[in-house]
C-alpha cells in the first residue's frame, strides 16, 4: 500500500470549515421572508401551527410526510422563543436553515475516510451549491432528511472502527427520525444495501482488524444481530414516539406503513413525469433563463466514485466504506431517474452524496501533484474560481443581492429550482384583502369567501389571521360576501350569483393560474377614498359570526401595515397598487387615531357558507 501523502494542517482545515459555515450563513439566512410561500411550505407551517398549539399531530397516509419537521419547529422554535400563534415566513424557515448549516459540518464525521482535504472541500461545496441554498431556505423536509442519512451512515461507521455505542444509539435515532421524516427513506436503505452487498461480495473489511462487533461481524451469527437490534430497536421507539404523539394516539403506527401504497401509486407520474435525464441536468448543466450548473460538484463527484472504486492504496477497510459510499450514491440516482415522478428537491440525497464524493475527488487530485507546489497552487485557484460561481449562482436564485425583493427565487422561467411556485402578486392580493377589511366594521371578521379547485392555497395562510373566511373547491348554491375571490374562469358565474355591483381586478396564484377578487362597490369606494356612487343603506350591525371558518385555529397578531414589494415576472400581471395613505396601521407603540373617512357601513353580510374548512392537502406535489 502507497504512503498516504501529508493531510493539509488542522488551522488549515479550520479556516475552510469557517469560511464555509460563514458563505453558507449567509446565503441561507438573509431575508428568509421575501419569497412567497410555496403551497407545500404553507401547508406544512399551519400544520406544524396547529400541532405546536394543540400537541396533537394528525398524520395523513395518502398526502403528508410524517411528524418530525413539526416536532424539530417546536423544539427550536422554543429555543429561540417563537410564539406558535405569531409565526412568520422567515421563522419557520429558519428552522430548516438550521439543519442546512448542520448540513455544512457533516463531512467532518467522515474526514477519517476522505481526508481533510476532502472534508474541507466537502463542506465549502455545500455551503455555496445553489440547490442546497435554495432548499436550505425552503420549509420542507428534504435538508432535515439528508443531515439524518449521512448521521445515520457515518455512525454506523464509526461505531465500527471505536465500538462505542453511543454511536449505535445515534444511528437508531436518526434511523427513527428517517421513518418519521419522509417514507421515502426505504430508497436510501435500499441503496445502502447495495453498496454493502458490492462490498461483501468484493471481500473487503470494515474494520483494521477482524473482531468485536465491526461491520463484517454483522454477517457471522449470533452476534452480528445484536447491532442490528439495538439500532433497530431504539429506531422502532423513536418512531413510534413521533407518530403516535408521545404513545397516545397509536392508529397513526399502522397508517405509517400503510403509506406506501399511495406511494406506489404516486410513483407513476401523478402528473410530475419527467425525462430519466431531468435529474442529471439538475445537477450538472441546465439552461433556464440563465445557464445554471453545478458542474463542478459533479465532476469532482463523479472523480471521487471512481477514486473510491479504483484507488487501491489506502486501507481496505477505508476501501470497504467508500466503496459502499460510492456504490450508494449511483445506485439510489439511478432510482430517483427510473421512477417517473420528479420533483427538483427530492434528488437532493444524490445532490448531498456527489458533493461528498466531490471532496474526495478533490483530495485525489491534489494528491497527484503532491510534490509540485505551483501546480497545487493553480488547481486551488480554480477551485476557487468555480466556488465563486457558486456563489453568484446561489445570489441569483436566492435573490441575494435584491433586498426585500423577489425577483427569480419564484420565478420557474428563470429558476430550475422553483417547481409550481406561488406568485409574489398573491401576497399582494393577501394584503389588498386586509386593507379592504379594515374599511368595514368587521374589520378582521369580514367575510371574505374563495373558491378555487385547490383552496386557493397558500391564501389560508396569508389570510390566517381573518376569522371568517370560507373556502370551496366548486361554485357553492349561495355566494354573499363583500369580498370573493374566484378561479378567473368562474367569474361571470360569481357575478350572476352575487347580484349586486362588484369591482374585480386580476391576480396571479402560480403560473397559468389566475384568480378574480370580486369587491362590493360601495365598499371598493370607500377603499379608494371615492364619494358613494349609490346612497349608503341605512346603517345595521352585522351579524356577529356564528360559526369561525379559517385555515387555523389561532389569530396571530396583525401585520397587515406591513408593505410587501412585489415583481411583476414575465406573463404575470399586477395588480393595481393597493391601499391609499389611510390603510397603514401606525405603529403599535402610538396611539391609534381614525382620521380617516368612517367606517364602510353596508348590508350585514352573513359569513360565507362552506361546505368544508380548506383541506391542508399537498395536492400531489411532493414526492
Amino acid at each position: 500500500m502507497a504512503r498516504e501523502p501529508k493531510p493539509i494542517r488542522w488551522k488549515t482545515l479550520l479556516a475552510l470549515l469557517a469560511l464555509a459555515l460563514t458563505l453558507g450563513a449567509m446565503g441561507r439566512f438573509t431575508d428568509l421572508g421575501k419569497r412567497p410561500m410555496h403551497t407545500d411550505e404553507a401547508i406544512l407551517a399551519l400544520k406544524t401551527q396547529e400541532y405546536w398549539e394543540t400537541g396533537t399531530f394528525e398524520y395523513d397516509p395518502k398526502d403528508y410526510h410524517g411528524p418530525f419537521l413539526h416536532h424539530a419547529a417546536r423544539w427550536l422554535g422554543n429555543l429561540r422563543g417563537m410564539d406558535p400563534a405569531t409565526l412568520t415566513e422567515e421563522q419557520v424557515r429558519w428552522v430548516v436553515c438550521v439543519f442546512g448549516m448542520l448540513l455544512i459540518l457533516s463531512p467532518v464525521l467522515l474526514m477519517d475516510v476522505i481526508g481533510r482535504t476532502g472534508a474541507g472541500v466537502a463542506a465549502l461545496l455545500i455551503a455555496v451549491s445553489p440547490m442546497m441554498n435554495f432548499y436550505s431556505r425552503y420549509y420542507i423536509m428534504e435538508v432535515p432528511f439528508v443531515l439524518q442519512v449521512i448521521v445515520f451512515v457515518a455512525s454506523i461507521w464509526r461505531w465500527s472502527q471505536s465500538k462505542n455505542l453511543a454511536w449505535l444509539f445515534l444511528a437508531g435515532l436518526m434511523l427513527g427520525w428517517m421513518h418519521a421524516t419522509k417514507e421515502t427513506f426505504v430508497l436510501n436503505i435500499a441503496a445502502l444495501a447495495a453498496g454493502y452487498g458490492l462490498v461483501k461480495v468484493m471481500g473487503l473489511p470494515f474494520t483494521a482488524k477482524e473482531r468485536g462487533y465491526g461491520f463484517r461481524s454483522f454477517t457471522k451469527p449470533p452476534i452480528s444481530l445484536q447491532p442490528w437490534l439495538i439500532v433497530a430497536l431504539v429506531a422502532l421507539v423513536t418512531s413510534t414516539w413521533l407518530y403516535s404523539n408521545g404513545f397516545k394516539t397509536w392508529d397513526q403506527i399502522g397508517e405509517s406503513v400503510l403509506t406506501y401504497r399511495s406511494y406506489l401509486q404516486r410513483s407513476e407520474g401523478s402528473g410530475h413525469e419527467k425525462p430519466w435525464h431531468y435529474y442529471l441536468s439538475l445537477l450538472a448543466w441546465r439552461r433556464q433563463g440563465f445557464l445554471w450548473s453545478e458542474g463542478l460538484i459533479a465532476g469532482l463527484g463523479l472523480v471521487g466514485v471512481l477514486n473510491a472504486f479504483l484507488d487501491r492504496r489506502r486501507a481496505d477497510h477505508k476501501r470497504a466504506f467508500l466503496t459502499l459510499f460510492a456504490t450508494y450514491t449511483v445506485v439510489l440516482l439511478g432510482i430517483y431517474s427510473f421512477i417517473p415522478y420528479k420533483t427538483p428537491w427530492s434528488i437532493l440525497s444524490v445532490q448531498y452524496a456527489l458533493t461528498l464524493m466531490a471532496g474526495l475527488g478533490a483530495r485525489s487530485i491534489f494528491r497527484v501533484f503532491t510534490d509540485l507546489p505551483l501546480v497545487k497552487i493553480g488547481l486551488a485557484l480554480l477551485l476557487a474560481g468555480g466556488v465563486f460561481n457558486l456563489c453568484q449562482q446561489t445570489s441569483r436564485a436566492t435573490d441575494f443581492s435584491y433586498e426585500h425583493q423577489t425577483r427569480y427565487a419564484a420565478s420557474e422561467m428563470h429558476n430550475p429550482y422553483v417547481y409550481s411556485h406561488t406568485s409574489p402578486n398573491l401576497v399582494a392580493l393577501a394584503d389588498r384583502i386586509h386593507a379592504l377589511a379594515k374599511h368595514t366594521d368587521e374589520n378582521l371578521n369580514m367575510p371574505v369567501q374563495v373558491v378555487q379547485s385547490e383552496n386557493g392555497w397558500p391564501l389560508p395562510w396569508y389570510l390566517r389571521d381573518m376569522k371568517s373566511v370560507g373556502y370551496q373547491t366548486v361554485m357553492p348554491q349561495v355566494l354573499q360576501a363583500p369580498v370573493v375571490v374566484v378561479d378567473l374562469g368562474l367569474e361571470e358565474s360569481a357575478r350572476e350569483k352575487l347580484g349586486g355591483k362588484y369591482e374585480s381586478s386580476l391576480w396571479g396564484l402560480r403560473p397559468g393560474i389566475n384568480l378574480s377578487l370580486l369587491v362590493e362597490r360601495s365598499l371598493w369606494e370607500k377603499f379608494q377614498g371615492l364619494p358613494p356612487s349609490e346612497p349608503p343603506p341605512a346603517a345595521a350591525p352585522s351579524a356577529a359570526p356564528s360559526t369561525t371558518v379559517a385555515a387555523s385555529g389561532t389569530a396571530p397578531a396583525d401585520t397587515v401595515g406591513t408593505p410587501v414589494p412585489v415583481t411583476t415576472l414575465p406573463g404575470e400581471t399586477t395588480a393595481p397598487a393597493p391601499a391609499p395613505a389611510d390603510a397603514t396601521m401606525p405603529a403599535k407603540a402610538e396611539p391609534v387615531v381614525d382620521e380617516g373617512p368612517p367606517p364602510f357601513v353596508g348590508p350585514p353580510y352573513p359569513v360565507p357558507t362552506v361546505e368544508s374548512s380548506p383541506e391542508s392537502r399537498r395536492s400531489r406535489r411532493r414526492s
